[in-house]
């Protein structure tokens, strides 16, 4: 259809290059590659990085205490670890609310090209009174097409979740280049 985005069209052509099965086939490793490997991935490296910035907080608290009380530390000090053991743990907290949104992201993803395919197909027929074949092919193609469209930065957006919860340093001075190339 003329009021389809001509990249929607172009994808979903390119994709399915005149068999809908192979085009099918891509987009579902695409979405499985996307859901099973990086966004699960990267959610349960989050989880685990939070749980553990949680349970080191209190021996970490008492650390600081501890050197506070010594007089290895005055209290400027104190304050400045106690400030960044704070942010380190709101840190992993909100990493690990934002991979499990974009889990979220990626089911939902994929539900919504279910009903793409499905409602596409039943407009067609229906409403446009296209053949059965013209508008399984016609939404199929605009379906793969938006399918890819959406995963591609689903995709990402996951693999920058699971590079930003993986990849910390203690050194603020290093430049986030640096940090994906190691």
């Amino acid at each position: 259809p003329s009021a389809v985005s001509d990249i929607i069209t172009a994808f979903g052509e390119f994709s399915v290059s005149g068999n809908y099965v192979i085009g099918a086939i891509i987009f579902s490793i695409l979405v499985l590659v996307n859901l099973l490997v990086v966004t699960n991935g990267s959610t349960r490296v989050t989880e685990v990085r939070a749980r553990f910035a949680l349970d080191a907080m209190p021996g970490k608290q008492m650390a600081i205490d501890a050197d506070l009380n010594s007089g290895l530390i005055d209290d400027k000090e104190a304050k400045k670890r106690r400030a960044a053991l704070s942010q380190e743990a709101d840190f992993y907290g909100a990493m690990d609310g934002a991979s499990k949104f974009v889990k979220g992201d990626a089911i939902a993803s994929i539900i919504i090209t279910l009903i793409n395919i499905i409602g596409g197909f039943l407009v067609g027929v229906f409403q446009r009174d296209m053949s059965l074949s013209f508008s399984a092919s016609t939404f199929t193609i605009l379906t793969i097409g938006d399918g890819l469209v959406g995963q591609i930065p689903a995709l990402i957006i996951a693999t920058a979740t699971g590079i930003v919860a993986t990849r910390t340093t203690q050194n603020e001075e290093e430049d986030f280049a640096s940090k994906l190339i190691t």
